[in-house]
C-alpha cells in the first residue's frame, strides 16, 4: 500500500533549501519520491498536515540507553538486569516518541541492550532503530571500574583487538574506545590526561575496521583526540579541547573524521537543575564550559563534520529530550538547517547508515513530522512530534 504524506514544508535532511509545500510518497518501508508536489498512485492513501513540516526520523549518535540521567548513576548499580532492561526499553520508547528514529548506543550495560535489539526485532517493543557498540573498550582505569558492566578493560595491543572481538561476537556494531579521561569519573582521573596509547588505539581501529565496524573515540584532550586522529577513528566524541590544536581539527575535517561534541551533557552538569550530583564531577565540567564553545566554533570554522549525539542518561540528561542538543548548537552560531542536517544526513554518515537521515527514493521511509517551522525555532523540535514513521509504519 502507497502513502502520500503532505504538509507545508518538506526539509530533506541534506542542508538543501526547504521545500514549500512538500509531500513524500511511501510505499512499503522505503521513500519511492519526494518532492513540492508529488502524483501519487491509484488508491494510494493520503495524509494531509497543514501547518507541519517534515523531516527524516532524527538521529541521536550518542546515547546510553541503560541508564537514565540520575545526578548519581550509581544510585542503580545495584537494580537486578531485568528492572534495567525495563527501563531501557522505556528510555528507548521515549526516544523514538520525540522523533529520534535511530540512536547509536555507545556504551551499555553487560551486552543488556542485544536482548533489547532482539526483542524490537521480534516486535516484542517498539524502539528506535538501534546501533549498538557493547562494552566501551578501555585501559586499566578506576574510572571504567566505576561503572559496572559497561566496559572492557584492556591493556596493551594485542589485548585490545580480543576486547574489540568480543564486542563483535557478541553483536556490536560499532567500537568505542576511551582515549581520555572521563568526566563522570573518580576526581583524579582527569579528562584531559590521555588513556590508550596511539598503538593501542590503532590497534583498536585496525580490528574493528577489518571486521566491518566503525570506531567511536571518546576523546577530551587534545593528546588524546591527536593520537585518535592518528589512529584513523571515524567519530571523536566530545572533542571537548580540540581547539587548542586546530591542525587537528583541520587534519580530522580532510580525513573525513566527525565530532559528536555532546554538548548539553556537559552544560546539565555544570548547570545542574538540581542537587545531587558529586562536587568533584561538577568542577571537572564547570572546568570545561569555555572548551567545550572554542572547539565547537573552531570545528565550524574548519569544516569539520559535525554529528548531532546528546550523550544521554548523562546527570539530568534525560533520554526523551534529545533535541534540545539542536538548540544548542544553534546558539553557539549553527544554522538551523545545518542543525538539522547534523541530525539527519550527517549523523547517518557518522554512524555508517546510508539507508536513513535522508528524504530520497530508495531510503528507508524513518519520517518525524512537526506543527510549524523548526527553521524559524529550533525549539519546536522539543515539542512531541505530530506523527512519526518507522519504516513505514506508523508509531506516533
Amino acid at each position: 500500500m502507497s502513502l502520500l504524506v503532505t504538509a507545508d514544508a518538506l526539509i530533506d535532511g541534506s542542508g538543501a533549501a526547504p521545500l514549500r509545500p512538500g509531500a513524500v510518497l511511501l510505499q512499503g518501508d522505503r521513500i519511492v519520491a519526494v518532492g513540492a508536489h508529488v502524483a501519487p498512485p491509484p488508491n494510494a492513501e493520503r495524509l494531509d498536515l497543514a501547518g507541519a513540516t517534515i523531516l527524516p526520523g532524527l538521529i541521536d549518535c550518542h546515547v546510553h540507553l541503560s541508564d537514565e540521567g540520575l545526578p548519581d548513576a550509581s544510585a542503580r548499580d545495584r537494580d537486578p538486569p531485568a528492572l534495567r532492561v525495563l527501563r531501557m526499553a522505556e528510555h528507548a520508547r521515549r526516544t523514538l516518541a520525540a522523533g529520534f528514529t535511530t540512536v547509536r548506543d555507545v556504551g551499555g550495560r553487560d551486552h543488556l541492550e542485544f536482548g533489547l535489539r532482539r526483542a524490537a526485532a521480534e516486535q516484542v517493543i517498539q524502539t528506535p532503530r538501534l546501533v549498538l557498540a557493547g562494552k566501551i573498550v578501555s585501559m586499566t582505569t578506576p574510572g571504567a571500574s566505576s561503572w559496572p558492566g559497561m566496559y572492557r578493560q584492556a591493556d596493551g595491543p594485542w589485548d585490545v583487538v580480543k576486547a574489540v572481538r568480543e564486542q563483535v561476537a557478541a553483536g556490536a556494531d560499532v567500537i568505542k574506545v576511551m582515549a581520555t579521561g572521563a568526566v563522570l569519573a573518580p576526581a583524579h582521573e582527569r579528562p584531559g590526561v590521555a588513556q590508550f596509547t596511539t598503538d593501542e588505539l590503532r590497534a583498536a581501529v585496525d580490528a574493528a575496521h577489518a571486521l566491518g565496524r566503525r570506531v567511536a573515540a571518546h576523546a577530551h584532550g587534545i593528546d588524546g583526540i591527536r593520537r585518535a586522529v592518528e589512529a584513523g577513528v571515524d567519530t571523536i566524541e566530545h572533542g571537548t579541547h580540540l581547539h587548542e590544536a586546530p591542525a587537528v581539527a583541520r587534519a580530522m575535517a580532510t580525513r573525513g573524521i566527525f565530532l559528536v561534541p555532546t554538548l548539553k551533557a556537559l552544560a546539565n552538569i555544570a548547570d545542574a537543575p538540581a542537587p545531587g550530583i558529586p562536587d568533584e564531577i561538577v568542577a571537572k565540567a564547570r572546568e570545561r564550559r569555555t572548551d567545550r564553545d572554542l572547539t565547537f566554533r573552531l570545528a565550524l570554522a574548519e569544516g569539520v563534520a559535525i554529528a548531532m549525539g546528546t550523550d544521554a542518561a548523562t546527570p539530568f540528561n534525560r533520554h526523551g529530550e534529545n533535541a534540545q542538543e539542536l538548540a544548542i548548537m544553534v546558539d553557539l552560531g549553527m544554522s538551523a538547517l545545518s542543525a538539522i542536517a547534523a541530525a539527519t544526513c550527517i549523523a547517518g554518515r557518522a554512524i555508517g547508515r546510508d539507508d536513513v537521515g535522508l528524504l530520497a527514493p530508495g531510503k528507508l521511509a524513518d519520517i518525524a513530522i512537526w506543527d510549524g517551522d523548526p527553521l524559524a525555532d529550533i525549539r519546536l523540535l522539543q515539542r512531541p512530534p505530530r506523527v512519526v514513521f518507522l519504516g513505514g509504519m506508523r508509531v506516533v
